[in-house]
């Protein structure tokens, strides 16, 4: 095969490698440990909520974050006040028993090695009287494209959330918030299941990001009436 052949051929190969990747939808994006970039909400869900009460549970962390810098409110928090705002509902943030630290490496090398442990960490308090809420989102970050491990303390202490409404969300470096989605699903298969919502951690602050929220809270019928 002669130079310009070659040329020719590898060039077909990229065009064709490009195309594969934009009609999968392949995230290649190398999934940051703590928060995320912009990805609108994932069509995985299907009808609107249940009639009655609306419990948002979530965990977030302060501190550095990836594309952010030293934040007093976690990116995830700052989605919850628009959901919040939009809802009325009520709320039980995961509160480790032991913090993270405010720097952005020493937190990811603790995340490493939980989820290499699968470790269970502990979490502070418990939602008095969850069986009286019919729907409840639970999100939080997306660390290494996953949800942190403290999320499976969470959802193994409240089997009952098995005939729950959920609505997974959360904030993400790139990878979306699938995986808030399958990892519910492991423990409550049986469980109604709305549509999620994604939002980066770098554009959570801005008025678009809040204006998502409450369009997305709307769709799913939970707004303030």
């Amino acid at each position: 095969m002669n130079n310009r052949l070659r040329i020719c051929f590898t060039a077909i190969l990229g065009i064709l490698f490009w195309a594969c990747t934009q009609s999968s939808g392949l995230d290649i994006d190398e999934p940051d440990a703590t928060s995320g970039a912009s990805i609108p909400a994932e069509e995985n869900g299907e009808g609107t909520a249940s009639a009655g009460k609306t419990l948002i549970v979530f965990f977030s962390r302060a501190g550095e974050n990836w594309q952010v810098g030293v934040v007093e409110r976690g990116n995830t928090a700052i989605m919850v006040d628009y959901i919040i705002e939009a809802t009325g509902a009520d709320v039980f943030e995961i509160v480790p028993d032991v913090a993270y630290p405010e720097s952005y490496d020493e937190t990811l090398t603790i995340a490493t090695n939980e989820k290499n442990r699968a470790a269970r960490p502990k979490f502070k308090g418990n939602v008095e009287n969850i069986g009286q809420y019919d729907n409840i989102f639970i999100g939080g970050p997306v660390w290494w494209a996953e949800p942190p491990m403290i999320l499976h303390t969470f959802c193994e202490a409240y089997p009952e959330l098995k005939d729950k409404t959920l609505i997974p969300f959360g904030t993400h470096g790139g990878s979306g918030v699938g995986s808030y989605k399958r990892m519910l699903q492991k423990y409550y298969p049986q469980a109604k299941y709305l549509e999620s919502l994604g939002i980066s951690g770098s554009s959570v602050r801005n008025e678009d990001a809040r204006t998502n929220v409450a369009n997305w809270i709307k769709k799913l019928g939970l707004d303030k009436k």
